[in-house]
């Protein structure tokens, strides 16, 4: 998972996106493969963990390795628009759920 992850980000880091863009591509993408494989398998914690940091780094500053100040909570951005959020599910809550 975590190498798709890298091949797809490496391809959206060459580009300038927005953090419009970059929201969507985490709503589209980043959210989207893991509830996939969630729906099958009960992925391990580190696993998700690892895949909630890629999604903060690229939300940030558009780069899996590099680590930016995160200038709102996670908690705050998995929250759902309507709540002030921007609709990011929240992976590690989702794991549990299934």
């Amino acid at each position: 998972i975590i190498k798709k992850f890298g091949a797809k980000l490496a391809k959206w880091k060459q580009r300038c996106i927005s953090m419009g863009g970059r929201i969507t591509l985490i709503n589209s993408f980043l959210t989207t493969l893991p509830i996939y494989l969630l729906s099958f398998f009960r992925i391990p914690i580190k696993v998700v963990q690892k895949i909630v940091t890629i999604q903060r780094n690229f939300l940030w500053g558009g780069d899996i390795e590099a680590n930016k100040i995160p200038w709102v909570r996670w908690d705050t951005i998995c929250l759902p628009k309507n709540k002030g959020g921007l609709g990011i599910k929240d992976l590690i809550k989702f794991n549990e759920a299934l």
